[in-house]
C-alpha cells in the first residue's frame, strides 16, 4: 500500500485547514505553528506523507478559547476529512471520517505568545498522534 497522503495546504482562505482566529493578533503565528507541527509529525510517521499528493486525508483543526479565572483555556479540535473531495450527484463535497475522541486542552496564565504557541503545538501533536490509527483503518475501507 502506498503512503497515506495528509494534506497540509492552508492557503485556501475560504476553506482553511487550520483556524486560530479566536487568538486575535496571534492567529497567524498559531496557524503557522499548527501547520509546522502537523508536517513534522506526519514526516516522522511511518506509512504517511505530506509530500506526494494522492488519496488521503486533511486534518482540519480549530483553536477554541475559554476564560478560566485569570487564565485562558485553549483547546485544539480536529476533524479528519477524506482527501481529495469526492464527487457525487450534487458535485464535489467533503467526506468526514467519524471519530470518537475528546480533544485535550491546556490552561495558560498570562498572555505570552510563546507560551500560547507552545501549548497549541503540544495539543496539535497530540491530535495528529490520535488521528494516525483512525486514518490507517479508514484507508482500508476506501
Amino acid at each position: 500500500m502506498p503512503d497515506i497522503f495528509v494534506n497540509t495546504d492552508n492557503s485556501d482562505l475560504t476553506n482553511k485547514l487550520y483556524n486560530a482566529s479566536k487568538l486575535g493578533k496571534s492567529a497567524a503565528a498559531a496557524e503557522k505553528k499548527i501547520e509546522e507541527v502537523v508536517e513534522e509529525a506526519i514526516g516522522k510517521a511511518p506509512g504517511f506523507t505530506a509530500d506526494k499528493p494522492g488519496k488521503g486525508y486533511s486534518l482540519r483543526m480549530k483553536v477554541l478559547t475559554e476564560p478560566v479565572g485569570r487564565a485562558t483555556k485553549y483547546t485544539v479540535t480536529v476533524e479528519i476529512v477524506r482527501y481529495p473531495k469526492s464527487t457525487a450527484k450534487g458535485g464535489k463535497g467533503e467526506e468526514m471520517v467519524h471519530t470518537i475522541s475528546k480533544p485535550g486542552s491546556a490552561t495558560v496564565e498570562g498572555g505570552s505568545e510563546a507560551d500560547i504557541l507552545d501549548a497549541i503545538g503540544q495539543l496539535t501533536q497530540s491530535n495528529v498522534k490520535a488521528s494516525l490509527p483512525v486514518m490507517r483503518i479508514d484507508m482500508t475501507r476506501r
